[in-house]
């Protein structure tokens, strides 16, 4: 009985350490890790895929989600030649915050990084605490490389008064902070457009919904539109 119940310990074990490894295994075939430092002297890890035009595209998740949340979508833009730098917000995966608790820096580190590779157009896409994020970020300081903003239900911040952006809000009817969202969209200035999605589903949790593939394109379109 004894020796039946430790083969059973032991292959829970096997198991359970296969299972680890296999979570731990990332296709690495479309981006390098790469890493910036912070105004703050936070330390940010970022996964950034190389394409072959001058377009670049920072992906800033929300609080449940990590920069490998963003992958789906960078690797369909690197298709049509547009590289992207999805972030780990500081307190997640390896990056490391400063002396303060601003995720704006991480968004500002994220534009400096880029714009020392060369990067002269940059776009952003924020979801949720990302959204935030971004919103106070561009607040805090203007930055005329900042071409085009995509935020999915953006969980604070002020409205983008800069008219040179081009802005998509993204937002489910019947979600959680709709009439915030609103209200963020109406304080920013032209252009900007307003998508409402039915249902309640909440920023990047769109993309578990029958929503999905409509909001893939219409990110895709919108980043990968010069006009």
């Amino acid at each position: 009985m004894k020796n039946k119940y430790l083969h059973i310990v032991f292959l829970f074990l096997f198991l359970g350490g296969l299972n680890a490894q296999s979570k731990m295994v990332v296709d690495t075939t479309h981006f390098k890790l790469v890493n910036y430092v912070t105004e703050d002297g936070g330390s940010i890890e970022a996964s950034f895929f190389k394409a072959s035009n001058k377009l670049v595209v920072i992906f800033a998740h929300g609080a449940v989600f990590n920069k490998e949340s963003w992958y789906f979508i960078a690797e369909k833009l690197q298709k049509k030649g547009i590289s992207s730098l999805s972030i780990d917000f500081r307190g997640y995966g390896n990056s490391k915050k400063g002396s303060t608790n601003k995720r704006s820096l991480d968004i500002l580190g994220a534009i400096h990084f880029l714009k020392e590779k060369g990067f002269n157009e940059i776009s952003i896409v924020g979801g949720s605490m990302g959204g935030a994020a971004v919103l106070n970020a561009l607040n805090t300081k203007s930055d005329k490389t900042i071409t085009k903003v995509v935020l999915l239900a953006p969980a604070g911040g002020d409205g983008i008064t800069s008219k040179s952006i081009k802005k998509l809000f993204v937002v489910s009817k019947n979600e959680r902070l709709f009439t915030r969202v609103n209200k963020i969209y109406n304080e920013s200035s032209n252009p900007k457009e307003l998508k409402i999605f039915s249902g309640a589903s909440h920023a990047q949790n769109m993309f578990n919904s029958v929503h999905r593939n409509e909001l893939i394109n219409l990110i895709v379109n919108f980043l990968n539109t010069s006009e």
